[in-house]
């Protein structure tokens, strides 16, 4: 049963209001990009999207934004600083002024990321299997985006699109998903999808929306590549994908935009292990748990068996206002108390040092040193069950990181090994 909306954003309207001639400049990386995040609108999973598009930017340390839940910012004043606008709003219709205020924005230069959008009137379908086919010549919102399949519920267009505006996405019977123009020193890209939260947890998905963001602030985003690790050290992660990498467990493992990711998305637990074993090393990186999150970094791991018994494992939890405990961030799990709780709020991309020489454990998280422990310290195995005794743990296995139904994302991972 196809579903009527009439007070969809007017995404094409703008375009047709604001055509005219004119380049785009291209501002430097060393400068954050400014962007204005409003999700609203009744019948849609507004907090989840919304955690999910901060999520998604958060992933990019230069891009700067504000998220507002109304359209109350859609002002003169409140865009004055915003190079791109990211609109997720349907059903929601702009008053006069702000209407105004969007223009001014992209006759200034600045862009619009119009998401679950189409020109009045529209037509909404029940959710279901949508094939999203990229339209040649690849356009910069869909570089890197080959032709996917995804679970959603888009708009459907009943006009025609303006003069001047390129499809770059479309479904196989030629319904147009995804459109572009650039008018004068602004541009626009809208989007009938985006309105399951499934939907963005893609990599194509979020890719193309990255895409646009960047296309509408007349920049490039930066291309995946090999990180480059300090001195002495050699990179686990190519930047690129799993190569050097096995998962043990369920599958839910990806490379995307430079980071490793752990969807989650399983029956069971796992964790991604490196491809050999260390003894003793100094291992560098980074991680970002999202809300309520759990995972782990394990450290000398034996391929079977408990990681975190039969090896160690550093714990990873959203839990950053709790008090310092055995089972909190960067604890060695259900033994050693870190001597603060380190924990960065979700979506915050949190740092971890770890250095292992023979019996002796060192780590710095966030800065804070969190442990300087002797592994066969009696002290530190008093009490504890046989399963758990560290002096028992291993001098060498594999580095891994922790599937445990959580999204979590790592990257800039190093290792020096020591001798």
């Amino acid at each position: 049963m196809m579903r009527r909306n009439t007070g969809m954003i007017p995404a094409l309207l703008l375009m047709a209001i604001l055509a005219c001639s004119g380049t785009c400049t291209t501002p430097s990386h060393a400068k954050p990009l400014r962007a204005l995040l409003v999700v609203t609108g009744e019948g849609h999973e507004t907090d989840a999207i919304s955690t999910a598009l901060s999520w998604l930017l958060k992933r990019h340390d230069h891009i700067q934004f504000t998220l507002h839940r109304n359209t109350d910012a859609l002002s003169t004043q409140g865009l004055q600083d915003t190079e791109v606008l990211v609109l997720f709003a349907p059903g929601v219709a702009l008053q006069k002024e702000q209407q105004q205020a969007v223009e001014q924005l992209v006759q200034r230069g600045g862009g619009v990321v119009y998401l679950h959008t189409s020109p009045a009137p529209a037509g909404e379908v029940p959710t279901g299997n949508v094939v999203v086919e990229v339209v040649p010549p690849c356009h910069p919102t869909t570089q890197q985006v080959p032709s996917f399949q995804i679970t959603d519920a888009p708009l459907i267009c009943e006009g025609s699109l303006p003069a001047g505006v390129q499809v770059v996405a479309r479904q196989r019977n030629g319904q147009p998903l995804a459109w572009v123009q650039q008018m004068g020193k602004g541009r626009v890209f809208a989007t009938t999808l985006g309105h399951s939260s499934a939907v963005w947890n893609h990599p194509y998905f979020q890719k193309m929306v990255l895409n646009a963001v960047y296309w509408c602030a007349g920049r490039k985003p930066p291309q995946p590549c090999a990180p480059r690790p300090p001195k002495g050290f050699v990179s686990l992660f190519n930047g690129v994908n799993l190569e050097g990498w096995g998962e043990v467990g369920a599958p839910c493992w990806y490379a995307h935009d430079g980071v490793i990711v752990c969807t989650g998305q399983s029956e069971t637990t796992g964790w991604l292990r490196s491809n050999r074993m260390y003894r003793n090393f100094i291992l560098r990186l980074e991680y970002r748990i999202s809300a309520g999150g759990n995972s782990g970094i394990f450290l000398r791991a034996p391929h079977y068996g408990r990681s975190s018994r039969l090896g160690m494992e550093l714990q990873i939890q959203d839990d950053g206002t709790a008090p310092p405990s055995n089972t909190c961030t960067s604890a060695v799990y259900s033994v050693v108390t870190p001597r603060l709780n380190p924990a960065r709020p979700a979506g915050e991309w949190n740092q971890v040092e770890v250095t292992l020489k023979d019996r002796h454990l060192r780590v710095v998280w966030n800065g804070h040193l969190v442990h300087d422990i002797d592994l066969d310290d009696p002290a530190l195995s008093a009490n504890l069950p046989r399963t758990h005794l560290l002096y028992r743990r291993p001098n060498w296995g594999y580095i891994g990181l922790q599937n445990h139904r959580s999204l979590v994302e790592f990257r800039h991972i190093f290792i020096k090994e020591l001798d």
